[in-house]
């Protein structure tokens, strides 16, 4: 009997961790951003993430960098309409991280893209090819999974090369 209970709650508690899994957190953006069709419009990765290669983080598009190409419409999307009303509000688009790093990690995206030549489907995956916003990251960020990676390219392995 203490064997089957033992069974039970270990089967409930591996269901509980799949449905976690499946359905767990997801971050809703307040634009469904479709980058498959940016890329496709000959648009590169800096175009709204300006700062990848020259500073250690990426950077959001500001609405003033969506209204560069959306100051008019472009398409019948309402989700390109979204754009001109947080401009009409002189609101900035809010978009949700799905990355952060803990306060004493410092990860450069200059380090990383530029020097290291790392291409950003390594962290983000396909990212290019999807329609909808990512709801969650592509990877988990674990400190055995940068450390793999150091190993992998050959980098310092050193603790205080990415931690403060």
């Amino acid at each position: 009997m203490k064997f089957l209970l033992l069974g039970f709650a270990a089967g409930c508690l591996l269901l509980f961790l799949l449905i976690s899994l499946v359905f767990g957190s997801k971050t809703e953006q307040p634009i469904s951003f479709n980058h498959k069709k940016h890329l496709e419009q000959g648009l590169e990765c800096d175009s709204c993430h300006r700062y990848f290669k020259n500073q250690m983080f990426a950077g959001m598009p500001d609405i003033a960098t969506c209204l560069e190409c959306h100051k008019e419409p472009i398409t019948k999307s309402l989700e390109e309409e979204k754009i001109r009303k947080f401009a009409q509000k002189g609101e900035e688009i809010l978009w949700k991280r799905l990355y952060e790093e803990p306060d004493y990690v410092f990860f450069s995206h200059q380090n990383h893209v530029v020097l290291g030549k790392i291409q950003c489907q390594t962290c983000h995956g396909n990212i290019g090819e999807s329609e909808r916003p990512p709801s969650r990251t592509f990877e988990e960020m674990t400190m055995d999974w940068c450390m793999g990676c150091h190993k992998k390219h050959r980098v310092t392995n050193d603790c205080l090369a990415c931690h403060e």
